[in-house]
Order: structure tokens, then C-alpha cells, then sequence
């Protein structure tokens, strides 16, 4: 029970990480439009970046609402009762 509490914790940090990385992705994205580049990359690089990592971010979630659906169950029958 422990190591799956530790697995679980362990991936949510992951996926906070991943979080302060797309916040950073998406700043880059707002003041390269602006000034045509920043810290190197363009507007279209970001774009890019963004794609790529979008598709890690879904990855991570579904991962992330799978272990914990238990979770989610009963979250879910206290929304409907």
C-alpha cells in the first residue's frame, strides 16, 4: 500500500513538472509573437514544442486518472447522490 502511494506521489510531481514546463512553453509561445523570438526559438518553434509536449501532457494524464480511479469513483458518486 505504501509503494503505491509512493508511486502515485511520485508521478503527480512528475506531472506538476510538466505543468511549470507548459506555462513556460506557453509564455515563450506569448512574447515570441511579440518580438519574433525568445531565447532563441520563434513563434513556429514554440508551436512545435508545444505540439510535442501537448502529446506528453495527455500521456501523463491519462496515466495520472488511471491510477487513481478509484479516486474518481467515489468523487464521482458524492457529485450524483
Amino acid at each position: 500500500m505504501k509503494k503505491l502511494s509512493l508511486i502515485k506521489a511520485a508521478f503527480s510531481l512528475i506531472l506538476l513538472i510538466a505543468f511549470c514546463g507548459v506555462i513556460f512553453i506557453t509564455i515563450g509561445t506569448i512574447i515570441s509573437t511579440r518580438q519574433g523570438s525568445f531565447l532563441g526559438l520563434t513563434q513556429l518553434d514554440f508551436l512545435k514544442l508545444r505540439a510535442r509536449y501537448g502529446f506528453i501532457m495527455l500521456v501523463l494524464i491519462l496515466i495520472h486518472l488511471f491510477m487513481n480511479r478509484s479516486i474518481m469513483k467515489k468523487e464521482l458518486q458524492l457529485l450524483f447522490d
